[in-house]
């Protein structure tokens, strides 16, 4: 894996930036990357997004632990608060004696009306509680919904690690970017100048009525050194559009300038298909959070299917009524006290929801799984694709450094033959533009192999480089 130097170090490293100019001298690819994670909004995105996620799992977690709860209050009745009695009582049967020793006379049982208003509290009344609650079981919900916001969070992670991949994806491409237009309009800049000269050793040999050089040759020399000049400008503007680009990509102000450092070795590449498919298939973002979401569905599968379990919970109260009443309701006895329980509740009938619950998660994650095997194969193609592009863009830089080698040599032997009069103008023109091609076909081909060795980091999860 890439080791990137930290931030602190990356910032040292900018000994010669001047803030008020923002000039940065010697940018490396690891500095930009450093600046790039430092300054993007996107990962300041990512990471509130993760803070989230594990804020909603200890909601989730905590929804099923035990709680505790304080309850106080005061109440002004209108008035008094009674309870009306009306109706009648029922006497029993009774015998009475008449006298000392007399005879014992029947008084039958009869009703007895009633109608009568009893007090039961003052109308000002105070009252403290403290309850207790606790589910003893949920038929599984508790554990899944535990389980999603767990995986949650390991998703958000997930995402945060895929956005610091695409900054450093987006970096790379866009340093190398520049570098290569950097290249171009600096080779551009060279040729320009060997066409100058030899536009000048033309006119000298025209002008001396040289049996060589002729007139055509002496315009051919002139029109390439323009043409090539109009390239130049084209070259420079593409040197600063790249810049501009990686100055916005790193989160600089647009009005920062920046140099960029020697374009170092090509690092070293030798690692195998099918470990580059393995690391793929285990550190891929998008694997793994895909992984992560069929997980998930099992989780839903489970909480659906605890619809069909019952629930149980235990509470218990303890209270304090303040009244200044001290009989009917609130009497010695009843202003305090506890109060302990279970329940349980079971859904017997609820016209198919459950039902519905259960197989909308289980077509949910058939879904998920479909997906996850579309994206191996893609993923795994992908990891070919830009495996046999790193190969044939090493393949054309070896080539192409010997061809500059040849056309740089012939060029030389083109050139000091030219100030004998021993070749044509043409010739040394051709000679000159070979070599143009080939220095140009050298910098795209290793242009092209720095994006593929970042495209392959970037598929697979991880800087491999």
């Amino acid at each position: 894996m890439m080791k990137y130097f930290p931030l602190t170090a990356c910032l040292l490293a900018f000994s010669t930036m001047s803030m008020a100019e923002n000039q940065f001298d010697n940018l490396t690819l690891e500095q930009a990357v450093q600046i790039a994670l430092h300054n993007h909004r996107s990962l300041q995105v990512s990471a509130a997004n993760l803070e989230i996620a594990e804020a909603r799992y200890q909601q989730a977690m905590a929804s099923f632990q035990p709680n505790l709860n304080l309850e106080a209050g005061f109440q002004r009745n209108n008035q008094d608060r009674t309870f009306t009695f009306n109706g009648a009582v029922q006497t029993p049967a009774m015998a009475l004696p008449l006298g000392p020793g007399g005879a014992l006379v029947s008084i039958p049982g009869q009703p007895l009306p009633i109608n009568m208003d009893v007090k039961m509290f003052d109308r000002d009344v105070t009252k403290a509680s403290l309850t207790l609650s606790y589910p003893l079981y949920t038929g599984g919900k508790q554990q899944a919904v535990e389980d999603m916001a767990d995986k949650g969070v390991l998703i958000a992670r997930v995402e945060k690690h895929k956005s610091e991949l695409d900054v450093v994806h987006d970096i790379k491409k866009y340093y190398h970017g520049a570098q290569f237009a950097r290249q171009m309009a600096q080779m551009t800049s060279e040729t320009l100048e060997r066409f100058e000269v030899l536009s000048e050793l033309t006119e000298r040999f025209y002008q001396s009525d040289s049996l060589k050089v002729k007139k055509t040759d002496y315009l051919r020399a002139k029109t390439t050194t323009e043409v090539t000049r109009a390239m130049l400008h084209e070259a420079n503007y593409a040197s600063t559009l790249t810049r501009n680009a990686l100055i916005n990509a790193m989160g600089l102000p647009l009005n920062s300038t920046l140099n960029l450092a020697s374009e170092p070795p090509l690092p070293a590449f030798d690692a195998t298909l099918d470990h580059l498919l393995q690391d793929a298939m285990t550190f891929n973002p998008d694997k793994q959070r895909l992984e992560l979401a069929v997980q998930i569905a099992d989780d839903k599968i489970n909480e659906a299917n605890s619809g069909y379990l019952p629930e149980a919970g235990l509470e218990a109260t303890s209270y304090q009524y303040w009244n200044s009443y001290n009989s009917g309701l609130f009497n010695n006895d009843n202003r305090s006290g506890w109060v302990i329980g279970v329940g349980v509740k079971w859904k017997l009938f609820d016209a198919g929801l459950t039902r519905a619950g259960v197989s909308a998660a289980h077509a949910g994650k058939m879904r998920l799984e479909a997906q996850k095997v579309l994206l191996d194969n893609g993923l795994a193609l992908q990891i070919k694709d830009d495996f046999l592009r790193i190969q044939r863009s090493r393949a054309e830089v070896d080539d192409n450094i010997h061809a500059l080698g040849y056309a740089e040599e012939n060029r030389k032997l083109q050139v000091r033959a030219y100030q004998e009069e021993m070749v044509e103008t043409k010739e040394v023109i051709e000679a000159q533009l070979i070599e143009s091609y080939a220095n140009a076909s050298l910098f795209r081909a290793r242009h092209d192999l720095q994006i593929a060795l970042s495209d392959l980091d970037y598929q697979v999860g991880e800087a491999l480089h």
